[in-house]
């Protein structure tokens, strides 16, 4: 079984269809692969992505997606908690249960490096069903919808039975 990878891909098998073999293809373009992060950025502040804000008192959690730099993300959070401005449901928490608000890496997590787009949105939506799963949501209830294949994913694998 191959991976397809392109034009080298179809070269081999034209190859080997010669042979006798039968080829099959296979993709690594699941939804799982394309939720989950791939490589760690060197500086995980400085590009864009999804996000996790947890509450160091408490482990609420809130997630979100910026298209700017995640530390400046952290920066109008920063702000938002001072001047008790309730603009932020992650500051609004803290200012409401009086948690601590923490430095950037006791309290941002980088979940998920991307550009903007609808794959950055459905990141964010999967990253937001788990925290709700969990109980530990600090978002805006009606950004949470059922989804099955959200709960697929996050269920463990149990195995097959067999008689």
């Amino acid at each position: 079984m191959f991976t397809y990878i392109g034009k080298e891909t179809l070269y081999i098998t034209n190859v080997l269809k010669h042979t006798g073999l039968k080829i099959a293809f296979r993709t690594n373009n699941t939804i799982e692969n394309l939720i989950k992060q791939r490589d760690p950025i060197p500086d995980k502040f400085s590009s864009s992505g999804v996000y996790k804000l947890t509450c160091p008192d408490c482990q609420k959690a809130y997630v979100g997606q910026i298209v700017r730099q995640l530390y400046t993300r952290y920066k109008e959070q920063r702000s938002a908690f001072y001047p008790n401005s309730h603009t932020s449901n992650f500051t609004q928490h803290l200012q409401d249960n009086a948690h601590s608000f923490g430095p950037i890496d006791n309290i941002m997590q980088v979940v998920h490096h991307h550009k903007k787009g609808t794959h950055l949105n459905t990141i964010e939506r999967f990253h937001i069903h788990i925290e709700h799963t969990a109980g530990n949501h600090l978002n805006d209830d009606h950004t949470i919808f059922p989804n099955k294949i959200f709960d697929t994913l996050i269920k463990p694998s149990t195995p097959l039975l067999t008689p």
